[in-house]
């Protein structure tokens, strides 16, 4: 566990500190008045009377206080009282309803049926897999007292849901008849990490879908690990506008007990890391072994034998993670930037030109105007707002919305009805002249869903592109570190040998070599582990020939291996 001095640092970064309080002592007149210490956003004073609803960090100055920032004053998270666990306001849970309408759709027409399974795991099912539990053990959290009543048996909050759900498809599953088994759960998990909590991408608790499947054979269950994972990788580009590599886990970072995990992984390009995304594990007949999941092989009953075999097994998560790396990877120093397709709001139609001589006649005809604009787009199945509130400048309205992230505000005001046209202001575009544009209100209904697809095909090709520019070939050992510090995830030939990968973590961490010198002092302490071996592989490996990356290797490469620094 981190030291006190350690604890105030991370927390610093991610969750609201209370202010110390501070005796105040005396101080002579000429003693130079020591600097106050920062407050969190929560507690910052007005700014000249006015309240200080911007974000007044840069993402590129400070990434951490910017991200804290953005999640709670674009109403995406509030803090909750225990650390590492957080409130999802509307505007970050409805995006997670876009993702599971969209994902839930796509599962069903495999057959896969939702269901749900206690939170609560006994500690004789979750122990039965050494191999799986030693992946979770530091995180497990322990259920020990009922009310005042000390428990005989504690029981676990569940972590996944293996060892949960896998008795119940030992009891379900008696003839080769009854597989498949496809269940999915849309549910909360616990880890209680204390590693650096940061709202959406590592908290205590967590929503997810955790999909647990059986099947007859190993060919069938690839296939279905496979379609998942392709649909994973839909929901990060065609939902949320972020592009992912596909591929597998070495040995060392596959799911514990799983045959093989396949993976989906983002990048950060604000620190230069990777980001795991979602994966989609083959189990193999691990699990199935371990509780007793049988069935009659149906080949050897046709040739007059009864022989029982275990069947194969698969499962497959994705998290609210996703939005935590959507939000890192589109918003800037205004705040939130939302893919169109996942908008809680989608469209905000804002009056200007309304002045203190304006008469109520035309103010009262200029908001039906904006009301029955609003009606054309929700007729367009645009999900539209208008935002009539007294008291604020349009400006202002301006600031708030594009805070938020609205993706497309419309303007409209005097000047506009009699020219029958709206002005509109792109929040994917930072230069705010050539975000704004003009559409004819007789257009309405075609132009602006059309702009709003061309708001999200614009953020994905941006994000794609700077993904695949600090996507870095990489064979020389020399070039290695210094292309991770440039802020890069780094393809390089890798033999995928366990303790070979180990040690390339080991030497591209910064290390003390001196009493004034380092090894490669810009890097991040932590090391570069394998992201993934990628299904798209570039040219330029040849078998028998090609060396591995690390210069203390002496075996030859398999395949480009995706290194990075990450979360």
């Amino acid at each position: 566990m981190a030291d006190a001095e350690e604890q105030v640092k991370v927390l610093s970064i991610s969750e609201p500190v209370p202010e110390p309080v501070v005796k105040r002592e005396p101080k002579p007149k000429k003693e130079p008045k020591p600097p106050k210490e920062k407050k969190p956003q929560q507690q910052k004073k007005k700014t000249e009377g006015a309240a200080l609803i911007g974000i007044d960090v840069s993402k590129e100055v400070d990434l951490g206080e910017w991200y804290q920032q953005v999640i709670t004053k674009g109403g995406m998270i509030s803090y909750y009282d225990v650390a590492g666990c957080y409130i999802l306001e509307p505007g970050s849970y409805a995006i997670w309803e876009s993702i599971k309408d969209f994902f839930d759709k796509k599962i069903k027409t495999l057959k896969v049926k939702n269901c749900y399974f206690p939170i609560f795991i006994s500690a004789e099912n979750l122990e039965q897999e050494k191999e799986h539990i030693e992946g979770f053990a530091a995180e497990v959290a322990w259920v020990t007292k009922g009310g005042k009543s000390i428990l005989e048996k504690p029981v676990a909050v569940r972590p996944t849901s293996e060892t949960a759900m896998y008795p119940y498809f030992a009891d379900k599953i008696q003839s080769y008849r009854d597989l498949p088994l496809k269940l999915n759960q849309w549910n909360n998990v616990v880890r209680w990490e204390f590693k650096h909590p940061m709202p959406f991408i590592r908290s205590r608790e967590f929503l997810w879908q955790e999909g647990h499947t059986a099947h007859l054979t190993k060919e069938e269950a690839g296939t279905e690990v496979l379609q998942i994972l392709d649909w994973y990788a839909d929901v990060y580009q065609e939902l949320l506008a972020v592009p992912v590599v596909k591929g597998t886990k070495t040995e060392n970072e596959k799911f514990p007990g799983a045959d093989y995990t396949t993976t989906i992984e983002g990048f950060i390009p604000a620190t230069g890391r990777g980001i795991q995304a979602a994966t989609s594990h083959c189990l193999g007949q691990h699990f199935s072994k371990m509780f007793k999941i049988t069935v009659e092989d149906p080949s050897a009953k046709e040739a007059g034998k009864s022989e029982k075999i275990y069947v194969w097994q698969n499962s497959w998560g994705l998290t609210t993670r996703s939005i935590g790396v959507m939000i890192l990877v589109h918003s800037d120093n205004r705040g939130l930037v939302i893919p169109p397709r996942v908008a809680e709001v989608q469209v905000v139609i804002v009056p200007v030109g309304v002045t203190a001589k304006m008469t109520p006649e035309n103010k009262d005809k200029l908001y039906k105007e904006v009301d029955a604009i609003a009606e054309v787009l929700k007729d367009a199945n645009v999900r539209v707002e208008t935002d009539f509130r007294e008291g604020y400048s349009p400006g202002w309205k301006f600031n708030d919305w594009e805070l938020k992230g609205i993706p497309l505000r419309i303007e409209f005001g005097p000047k506009d009805s009699e020219r029958h046209v709206v002005t509109t202001s792109r929040r994917d575009i930072d230069d705010k002249d050539q975000a704004r544009g003009e559409v004819a209100i007789s257009d309405l209904k075609d132009a602006i869903p059309a702009l709003l697809e061309t708001i999200q095909t614009d953020m994905f090709k941006k994000a794609d592109s700077e993904y695949r520019a600090h996507r870095v070939e990489i064979k020389e050992w020399d070039n290695f570190v210094p292309a991770l510090n440039g802020k890069n995830v780094v393809l390089s030939p890798h033999c995928h040998g366990d303790k070979c990968e180990d040690e390339i973590k080991d030497m591209s961490a910064r290390k003390e070599v001196g009493d004034n010198t380092t090894v490669d002092s810009k890097a991040p302490a932590m090391g570069a582990k394998t992201l993934c071996i990628p299904f798209e592989q570039p040219a330029g490996i040849i078998e028998g020939e090609t060396k591995c990356v690390n210069p203390n290797c002496k075996g030859l490469a398999k395949s480009w291996v995706l290194f990075g620094r990450s979360y």
